[in-house]
């Protein structure tokens, strides 16, 4: 199994800059659904090349909101892994793919990631993260990289294109599973 940090061109128009997400991938096997903070379940969707496994993303929602298989993200994925198919005439998304190194073994790692993805999705709906004008504080490419460090993972996090906001980091209290509201620094006020 591998967990990766994948960047991709913008959508809708937009000719600047990139957005980064995780892509879970397992080798062989498959891997359990997640279950949602608000009790929805998320089954592992073929990632294009008959492996099946999870795309998840940090979006513009008016707030930093995570997301698995978000529309352009699933489909950058689908792209990547297999291009001969998904590919078409218009223009893709250039994705990009880097693995995600840890010590950990691949499944715990993955559980890790998991778990905290659940809990940002617990911390920020109680104490939104406002996304920022243009892109210019804390975005997806933060929340990937916050994300990867708060795990103990490593990845280079400079992908092509403009990739802004990559160096800055939520706290990684967002990702831990008792955040008191009262304690939590507040992010892109």
């Amino acid at each position: 199994m591998a967990v990766y940090a994948a960047a991709r061109d913008l959508a809708d128009g937009m000719f600047i800059g990139t957005h980064q997400f995780i892509i879970i991938k397992p080798d062989t096997g498959l891997l359990p659904n997640f279950k949602t903070p608000r009790n929805k379940i998320i089954s592992p969707r073929d990632l294009g090349n008959g492996n099946f496994g999870y795309v998840i993303g940090a979006q513009n929602r008016g707030r930093l909101k995570s997301e698995f298989f978000e529309k352009n993200d699933y489909q950058a994925t689908l792209e990547y892994f297999n291009p001969e198919k998904y590919v078409s005439w218009k223009a893709d998304f250039d994705t990009e793919v880097k693995l995600i190194e840890h010590s950990l073994s691949d499944t715990d790692f993955i559980n890790r990631i998991l778990f905290m993805v659940k809990n940002y999705m617990i911390n920020e709906q109680e104490d939104n993260i406002p996304y920022p004008k243009f892109g210019l504080a804390v975005n997806s490419n933060s929340w990937v990289q916050s994300l990867v460090r708060a795990a103990n993972g490593s990845v280079d996090h400079n992908f092509k294109g403009l990739d802004v906001s990559n160096t800055l980091r939520i706290p990684s209290i967002y990702f831990q599973a008792i955040c008191s509201k009262d304690g939590r620094p507040k992010v892109n006020s």
